[in-house]
Formats: structure tokens, C-alpha cells, sequence
């Protein structure tokens, strides 16, 4: 089980990753579109492109520390406290490989 689990997070790592370049394009086309070279013909406000360059980099941001985590948990030998952690993240996040890999961590004999 701890094999399977590791195999989530890799998983869970590999979507997270399409989420932070959907993020990094986010940012750029909004921002791209708040200052005038992308034309706003959606008809968005200034501070909804604003907020949505905010949340994307909140998504940015929270990619990539829980993918450091995924690492350090890898890297230590993942005990109970990281899979439960990460179970808390799948289900805060909605990402079921993070769900699968803590639950499958935490039922692992070691």
C-alpha cells in the first residue's frame, strides 16, 4: 500500500502541474487584458481582472507548496501525520489522487 500510495502522489503531482501552467496562463492573459493589449471585449471590470489575477496566483502559489510537501513527504519516508495531511488537501483541494494516496498511506503497514 505505501507503493500505491506514492503512485497518487505522483499522480496528484502530475495534475497539479497542468493546474500551475493553466495558472501562469491565467495570469498572463488577464493581466495582458487589464492593461489594454488584450482587448476586453467580454466586458469584464477592472477589479474582476484584478481578482482573477489574485486567485490565480493564490492557485499558483498553493500548487506549488503542496507539491514541495509532496516531495518532503516522499523524500522522509511518509508517515501518518503527511497522509492525513494530504487526505485533508485532496479533499480541500478536490483532487482524489491526494485522497487515494493519503488513504492508502494511512492503512500501509510499516
Amino acid at each position: 500500500m505505501g507503493t500505491a500510495s506514492k503512485v497518487m502522489y505522483s499522480i496528484a503531482n502530475f495534475f497539479n502541474w497542468i493546474v500551475i501552467l493553466a495558472s501562469i496562463s491565467g495570469i498572463v492573459v488577464f493581466s495582458l487584458m487589464s492593461v489594454g493589449i488584450i482587448p476586453n471585449n467580454t466586458g469584464y471590470s477592472f477589479s474582476y481582472l484584478i481578482g482573477a489575477i489574485i486567485y490565480f496566483s493564490l492557485v499558483l502559489l498553493f500548487s506549488f507548496i503542496s507539491i514541495s510537501m509532496v516531495r518532503i513527504a516522499k523524500k522522509s519516508g511518509s508517515s501518518k501525520g503527511w497522509d492525513l495531511l494530504f487526505v485533508i488537501i485532496g479533499v480541500l483541494c478536490g483532487n482524489i489522487f491526494y485522497v487515494l494516496g493519503g488513504i492508502f498511506g494511512l492503512i500501509a503497514v510499516r
